[in-house]
């Protein structure tokens, strides 16, 4: 009897000093933009909003309040959702207040008095986008509304996204009854422009465009992408959902920068093409 002999499977470790380094620098800029743009304009998004309402209302410094809100926060984690699966969480919780306090006098060192409020909403919500964006690629939190959200979600069976958008909708309505209209348009501003740099952070940049092309042309599409821009294709075969005809559908990926090019050339061949256009953000594997 023979026996095959089995392969040895390679399973990288993690390299976590590396991703606690880009969570200390997401931190970081994450904290440099709170101080700088969203506390001076009284810009109430998540849990750090919160804490903008309180420093202007009680006067009690934001660090302090996230300090000892996070360490009550922390203790709720690992009682109700155990410490697996909040344990990035908490630790984020627990160093971000440490950097928002370590960077608030950094503010003594920058006049934005010539600035408009707006343009410096923007800078916020860019900086902080791009700050969460790398705490979040590499697993971890800056806490709060992060295990708000997770505790919500587990006692109320909600899921993830609908209780950020009701954790941060309350906290914007009450930095509306403190500041005014203007704090949640400028809120709310911020809140989307961080999603948008968020997921770009966390998903990348799409380098290509994934066409999918329906066309009663086939060969001369085909043929464009072959010899003129040297891309490779695959052709499907497709049935109309509503005729019932077999068709052939052409699928092909290239680079963003030849989008235009691609998109163009199809309709010049075949105008009544069917072009279904996506991104691609990793591709893998010979062309």
């Amino acid at each position: 009897m023979f026996f095959k002999k089995k392969k040895k499977v390679i399973v990288r470790r993690n390299n976590w000093l590396m991703d606690f380094a880009i969570f200390l620098l997401g931190a970081t800029i994450f904290a440099i933009s709170f101080n700088l743009f969203l506390l001076p304009n009284n810009i109430a998004v998540g849990f750090s909003g919160l804490s903008v309402i309180v420093n202007s209302v009680w006067g009690i410094k934001p660090s302090v309040f996230l300090f000892i809100s996070y360490i009550i926060l922390g203790i709720l984690s690992f009682i109700f959702l155990g410490f697996h699966s909040t344990k990035k969480a908490v630790i984020g919780s627990m160093i971000y207040p440490i950097l928002v306090e370590l960077t608030s006098y950094m503010t003594s060192y920058f006049d934005f008095y010539d600035i408009e409020k707006i343009v410096l909403v923007f800078m916020g919500a860019l900086a902080s986008g791009f700050g969460s964006g790398l705490v979040y690629k590499v697993g971890y939190s800056t806490g709060g509304t992060d295990i708000i959200n997770m505790l919500i979600s587990k006692f109320f069976k909600q899921p993830i996204g609908r209780c950020h958008i009701i954790s941060n909708a309350f906290i914007i309505v009450i930095g509306y009854l403190i500041f005014g209209i203007s704090t949640v348009i400028y809120s709310i501003i911020v809140v989307y422009v961080m999603s948008i740099i968020i997921d770009k952070v966390m998903i990348g940049i799409s380098e290509s465009k994934t066409f999918r092309i329906i066309t009663s042309n086939e060969t001369d599409v085909k043929k464009f992408l072959l010899s003129k821009l040297s891309h490779g294709v695959t052709i499907l075969n497709a049935r109309g959902g509503y005729t019932g005809n077999v068709v052939k559908m052409i699928y092909c990926v290239v680079p963003t920068r030849e989008y235009f090019i691609v998109k163009e050339g199809i309709l010049n061949l075949d105008p009544e093409a069917v072009i279904m256009i996506s991104d691609v953000y990793e591709v893998i594997g010979n062309k």
